[in-house]
């Protein structure tokens, strides 16, 4: 019984061991050409069961067709008596000879146990990298402005220019200087300069030929554009920033084109306080700093605002920089608007080598727009003991970006790059003699910043990751974090609205119209309208009954998250006339005095001219008048039925009254067929009897002296009274 047991844990141990991995090899780099001892360790109790690599074969470093066998120098083991039995070791070393022309980069580490008579292949990808060159070859790239075939003083460098190298078809990259280096193997190479779009060469011979070894310089090209006169850049430096510390911004301008231009650059951050740079802003508002750089040559690059210094965020919170850069020609016209966002989480401890992509995507996803450019920033420090002689940072580009739009930004320190036709780059910041960070922290840091397009016609959604190995000297590689991006053709949601008019009255009511993109849901808030708020693409008329200024709210949301857009005191809400009354006297209506506007109506039809407060009424019929105050807003009110006098005491003419307006006495005149007992009055404009009189008419003409010196200024109807008829006439006292 006890026989079977063991026998069925040792069966259950190599079951599960087969999913066991190689857990390190130490050293993990080597040179080409170099024989290295190195130390493999196996998965914990891995080995207690197995036996290690027997045969020449056993054990290798593999990337694509090539492949480096190593041999076992020593597996310690001790023998166990219960087991009857060797017991060997979790590690190992290993001896390895690179060949002088192993290609660069990254190898899969490869090791073949035995806990049976059949092999069991455990791998650690991409666990070792081979660099090293037996030689380089250099040279310089200027812009031929006179294209001459010769570097003439004044001309500019050109970077970002492609060296193709044959054989192999790799790439070196002229820097800002417009310089190049190609770190090559033993053998015959051919330099090949490569214009891009626009530009041509300029200088003989076309090509370089030359053996390696020994190291090789002075491969110099002419290049020369007509068109390709602007071309800027500018993005936020991924600085660090932790928990209770003071942290340093950097903004950096580059002028890639051959023209001058002018730089308007603002900086506005979030969640931590400024405290001061050493090249002051030009204009400070809020939170928001800008600088103005009036001429930034060809080929050249700044640093605005030199260092910012700014305060300690609060634990655990996020780091908002957003970059805004309005680029000019010299004669003052927009050229184009640049901006970069930095959002980054700070934390109480960070390993100081590490990776930045912008845009950085959203949610946990990190969707971002399918056709976006990504920029990447790492990070590197020297945080040994001694100064690091040399840097390099291996950088395997995902297969779905275009390599044909790789482009260097800018470095921290004098910087070679190239790259093979697989997407592996390396950048090489050799005799950097960067200092340790217990010597001199802030000299021991180094960046390297790049901007890379994924290819086009990607599928929807596609994830594009990125990982970077930093080397210093002939130490271990640094792994730093490894980005993510899903490229999706969903674009961010972007929040608006619009409104025919601003102001309106109160009781009326105002549609929004939503001019959102990319949303696929909605929330609405209305401050003071009815309904208050909604969920509705397109909420309908939203009323308003109280005067005052109110504000709008959108949201817009879809899978990548939300944009809010709040209005301010939006909608202006004005306050309308009122309730109001119309007086008839006679044939005259009287609305109130003291408003803006009037308009009269016959019928629900506008009457010409009718534009005062009054109107005498010509014929019967509906009236009514709508007045407007300050604000623009109107009332209405009608009077129907309007009936007018009938002239049957034989009025033959109209009344006349003169003066009119008069300072209180007037003389009436009017004309009658006969005798008549008539009564004349006058009402007030709130139609209150203020005089009357009785005469009797003669046939003719008649006139009667009126004496009011009692009356004060205003508006007056005056009635002339039979016992059939009545006649008005409107009278005004100044």
């Amino acid at each position: 019984m006890k026989k079977q047991l063991l026998i069925l844990i040792f069966v259950l141990c190599s079951v599960l061991s087969i999913n066991a991995q190689v857990s390190s090899i130490n050293p993990n780099t080597g040179l080409r050409g170099q024989t290295l001892t190195t130390t493999i360790t196996m998965s914990a109790g891995l080995m207690s069961t197995s036996t290690p690599p027997l045969f020449g074969n056993d054990i290798y470093l593999q990337q694509g067709g090539t492949i480096i066998y190593g041999s076992v120098t020593n597996w310690p083991s001790y023998f166990d008596w219960t087991l009857m039995r060797n017991v060997y070791a979790d590690s190992g070393s290993v001896s390895f000879t690179i060949p002088g022309n192993a290609p660069f980069g990254l190898y899969d580490v490869n090791v073949n146990v035995y806990p049976f008579s059949t092999p069991v292949l455990y791998t650690l990808p991409n666990g070792f990298l081979v660099g090293g060159a037996a030689g380089k070859i250099g040279g310089h790239l200027f812009f031929d402005a006179n294209q001459n075939g010769i570097n003439d003083v004044g001309e500019l460098p050109v970077g970002n220019q492609r060296i193709l190298f044959t054989p192999g078809n790799n790439i070196a990259f002229t820097n800002p200087n417009g310089d190049f280096r190609y770190y090559a193997d033993t053998g015959v190479w051919t330099a090949d300069y490569q214009p891009s779009p626009t530009f041509m060469q300029t200088t003989v011979p076309l090509t370089y030929t030359d053996t390696v070894p020994p190291s090789v310089i002075g491969r110099d090209f002419g290049t020369y554009s007509s068109s390709h006169t602007y071309d800027n850049a500018s993005y936020v430096v991924r600085t660090r920033y932790r928990c209770n510390e003071s942290s340093r911004l950097l903004i950096e301008l580059k002028n890639l084109g051959f023209l001058p231009v002018r730089h308007v650059a603002t900086i506005t951050t979030n969640n931590f306080p400024f405290i001061s740079s050493t090249i002051p802003p030009d204009v400070i508002n809020g939170n928001s700093r800008t600088w103005i750089v009036p001429s930034l040559g060809g080929g050249a690059s700044e640093f605005v605002g030199g260092i910012m210094f700014y305060g300690a965020p609060g634990p655990w919170t996020y780091v908002e920089v957003y970059l805004t850069d309005s680029i000019f020609d010299m004669s003052g016209n927009l050229l184009e608007v640049l901006s970069d966002t930095y959002i980054s989480e700070v934390r109480c401890s960070y390993d100081p080598n590490d990776k930045h992509v912008s845009p950085e995507g959203v949610l946990a996803q990190k969707y971002t727009p399918i056709a976006s450019p990504l920029t990447y920033h790492i990070n590197f420090q020297n945080t040994g003991n001694d100064t690091a002689y040399d840097v390099s940072i291996l950088d395997t580009l995902d297969s779905d970006l275009d390599l044909a739009t790789f482009q260097v930004l800018g470095s921290s320190h004098e910087l070679s790059t190239q790259m093979t036709v697989n997407g592996e780059v390396r950048f090489n910041f050799f005799t950097i003699m960067l200092p340790d960070s217990g010597t001199d922290e802030p000299g021991s840091h180094g960046w390297v910043t790049y901007r890379i397009s994924p290819k086009s016609g990607l599928a929807d959604p596609t994830q594009i990751t990125n990982t970077s190995y930093i080397l210093f000297d002939l130490n271990p590689a640094v792994v730093t974090n490894t980005t993510l991006n899903t490229m999706t053709a969903l674009q961010y949601p972007d929040a608006s609205f619009n409104t025919v008019d601003q102001s309106i009255c109160e009781t009326d009511c105002i549609v929004f119209d939503n001019q959102s993109t990319s949303g696929t849901s909605y929330q609405w808030i209305f401050q003071g309208g009815t309904p208050s708020s909604s969920t509705a693409s397109a909420p309908g008329a939203i009323c308003y009954s109280t005067a005052g200024a109110y504000d709008v709210t959108l949201i817009t949301t879809n899978a990548l998250g939300s944009d809010t857009m709040t209005q301010l005191a939006y909608l202006n809400v004005g306050a309308s006339p009122g309730v109001f009354s119309v007086v008839q006297m006679g044939d005259s209506l009287i609305a109130p005095q003291g408003y803006n506007s009037y308009q009269w109506y016959y019928n629900n039809v506008i009457i010409s001219g009718a534009t005062s407060y009054f109107y005498v009424a010509t014929q019967d019929g509906d009236y009514g008048v709508v007045v407007g105050n300050a604000n623009g807003c109107q009332s209405g009110v009608n009077v129907p039925n309007v009936i007018i006098g009938v002239n049957d005491i034989s009025l033959s003419n109209a009344i006349s009254i003169y003066p009119n307006p008069s300072t209180g006495s007037f003389e009436i005149s009017f004309n009658t067929t006969g005798n008549h007992d008539l009564k004349i009055q006058l009402f007030d404009k709130v139609g209150q009897l203020v005089k009357e009189q009785s005469i009797q008419s003669v046939s003719g003409n008649n006139k009667i002296a009126m004496l009011n010196d009692e009356l004060s200024a205003g508006i007056y109807m005056l009635r002339i009274k039979s016992n059939s008829a009545v006649a008005t006439k409107m009278v005004v006292i100044n």
